[in-house]
């Protein structure tokens, strides 16, 4: 898992830039025209912090998991109206934000801009913002929630859409599976997080439940922040689909199968304009077994006794989509 990088050693780098502007003086093919001084000039001086040990940056990335756990955890309290144990968990992401400025490193940043008699100076206390989320060990119980906030937070559609969108053309429902769960890296940003437990606190000890709720929302909407690979977001598409498509069909409800199933087809084919030959083959024969399925359930051809043997079918493509997740080569 990625891991944050942070400056090493106290040790002091002076950065000096000079700007110089040219005076409005007449042509000459004199040198001496380059030789006028400088207007403006100035000097950073940066006091890095010390490194942290491999452990320590663990031990940071599991606290930032566990924030996002507790904030999970709260906004579950509060859909129950169980505000005291919201207000327990809240208070528990407060203190691991503490625990978390108390042990990033800080550095120091002195700017000098100087002209003439005229000078400017300022000095900056700088710690990193972002911290790499750690969840080896509960990635599902840590990252399903904020995937299913940043969901949740979508813009509603426009009136016009919701008439159009039917069962037969888009699934109806949000499954979260391995698919929603495949990115490069997670991070948590430290100090939008700060701001919303805090707001929430707030929120709790006001009664305004609602806002809290909000305030938790953003966080796990906004907070956390995916890096994926661009040719692995089609795929996440896919084999999302396809376990929603598998859900689907065990509960018999074929048309959202069908849905579902359209698509992962479609999700297929932009996927196969970015892959190499030998990959697009077999993503063309995929999509292409996928569309019968989708034909077939269409018809009703699908009886109870063979809907099991369909979705365990339908278990294998998925597999085979997550297969290229994890193995990307073209």
């Amino acid at each position: 898992m990625s891991k944050s990088t942070f400056c090493s050693g106290f040790t002091t780098f002076i950065f000096a830039a000079t700007v110089a502007f040219a005076a409005d003086t007449p042509k000459s093919d004199s040198p001496k025209k380059h030789d006028s001084p400088a207007r403006i000039s100035s000097n950073v001086a940066v006091n890095a912090a010390s490194n942290l040990s491999a452990k320590e940056a663990n031990e940071l990335s599991f606290a930032a998991g566990r924030i996002l756990k507790h904030v999970a955890q709260a906004r579950h309290s509060l859909a129950d109206k169980k505000k005291d144990d919201a207000a327990r968990h809240v208070e528990q992401g407060v203190k691991l934000i503490a625990i978390i400025d108390h042990v990033l490193p800080h550095s120091k940043v002195k700017t000098e801009i100087k002209s003439g008699d005229l000078v400017y100076s300022d000095e900056d206390d700088v710690a990193p913002r972002y911290l790499v989320i750690f969840d080896e060990l509960e990635r599902r119980d840590i990252i399903s929630p904020i995937v299913q906030a940043k969901k949740e937070a979508e813009p509603a559609p426009l009136p016009d859409q919701a008439k159009s969108a039917t069962p037969k053309d888009t699934p109806t429902q949000v499954a979260v599976s391995y698919a929603d769960l495949v990115y490069s890296s997670a991070r948590l940003d430290i100090e939008l997080a700060r701001r919303a437990l805090n707001h929430a606190k707030r929120s709790l000890e006001a009664d305004k439940l609602e806002q809290a709720d909000k305030a938790l929302l953003a966080l796990q909407s906004q907070g956390v922040l995916f890096e994926y690979d661009e040719v692995e977001l089609p795929l996440a598409e896919v084999a999302d689909n396809l376990k929603l498509a598998e859900t689907e069909l065990k509960e018999g409800r074929h048309d959202d199968a069908k849905a579902a199933l359209h698509v992962a087809m479609d999700e297929l084919k932009r996927y196969e304009k970015m892959v190499g030959d030998k990959r697009g083959a077999e993503v063309k024969s995929l999509h292409q077994e996928i569309d019968k399925l989708a034909v077939e359930l269409g018809k009703g051809n699908v009886s109870e006794a063979d809907r099991q043997k369909v979705a365990a079918k339908i278990s294998e493509w998925w597999q085979t989509a997550t297969k290229w997740m994890k193995n990307k080569s073209k």
